[in-house]
């Protein structure tokens, strides 16, 4: 378990150090100011409602700590998909709300997957307990 934390961090870091490096964002576009824009909500609310639905889906077959990294990648290429579009910016704050979302949807859907995960009073056999 501790080496797929080790992986997973390690994964993460490389993947912020390649978004840092790809994304040419600049410097006015790191202000407290731009990183209050309604804009930066989307994007965390947008990230989070997507790992908050695919963890409890998608979890049956593909463990969450996956699909959290799937999700950072998609935010990460949809900001380098808009760097090649003339009306686009490709932002590296974007890209740090979207990872805030992931983690948060992925925090909050840890009790939600043991809560779907318990059996309902019907399913519960009374004679065996289970």
């Amino acid at each position: 378990m501790r080496t797929r934390i080790a992986w997973a961090v390690v994964y993460v870091t490389a993947l912020n150090v390649a978004a840092w490096f790809s994304l040419e964002t600049p410097a006015e576009l790191l202000t407290w100011a731009h990183m209050v824009q309604a804009d930066k909500v989307e994007h965390l609310l947008a990230f989070f409602a997507a790992t908050l639905l695919a963890i409890p889906l998608l979890g049956r077959w593909v463990s969450p700590g996956i699909l959290a990294i799937i999700l950072l990648n998609a935010g990460l290429v949809v900001e380098l998909m808009q760097a090649f579009d003339p009306g686009r910016n490709a932002d590296i704050a974007d890209f740090a709300f979207d990872q805030f979302g992931v983690a948060l949807g992925w925090l909050a859907a840890i009790p939600l997957r043991r809560w779907l995960g318990r059996p309902r009073s019907a399913d519960v056999d009374p004679v065996r307990g289970s």
